[in-house]
């Protein structure tokens, strides 16, 4: 095997193929290496599952003749920047500042940065009634969005 070690010169010494060195300007981000090395003995990280309440304030109104219908889609961002549906809210009609009643569950990492992407959208009227599983998103009207690393969510 060769040498495991990179880097040389005035920037502080060599950084571990496997490992990072926290002057990397990546230094918290994951590695592949160590993750995949770990998956293979078993090992999937530490987590606990966390429930997310949500609530909004001084939302948009798209609605003519009443106030929007909002409901909230959870995504995680990957590495490659693809969003994965976490989880969905209940619709909350004739709300510009909902508080939904219903927790979306997910699995919260240690030592894991991991991005959460918030989609507001404006359900119409015609799709009340509907399970908001079977909601097609781009029917609806997007109203905003919010992006956060895990992390940052949380209150005590």
């Amino acid at each position: 095997m060769g040498n495991c070690c990179l880097g040389s010169g005035g920037d502080g010494g060599g950084q571990s193929a496997v490992g990072r060195s926290s002057s990397h300007p990546d230094a918290n981000a994951p590695n592949d290496a160590v993750e995949g090395f770990l998956r293979t003995r078993g090992y999937h990280g530490l987590y606990t599952q966390i429930e997310l309440s949500l609530s909004a304030s001084n939302l948009r109104d798209r609605d003519v003749l009443s106030k929007s219908d909002p409901m909230v889609v959870i995504y995680t961002k990957g590495r490659d920047g693809s969003l994965q549906e976490l989880g969905r809210t209940e619709v909350v009609l004739n709300s510009l500042s909902p508080q939904w009643i219903k927790k979306v569950i997910i699995n919260y990492y240690f030592e894991m940065v991991q991005t959460l992407v918030f989609h507001v959208y404006d359900i119409d009227t015609q799709f009340h009634g509907l399970d908001e599983k079977m909601l097609k998103l781009d029917e609806q009207q997007l109203l905003g969005e919010a992006t956060c690393s895990l992390s940052e969510s949380f209150f005590f």
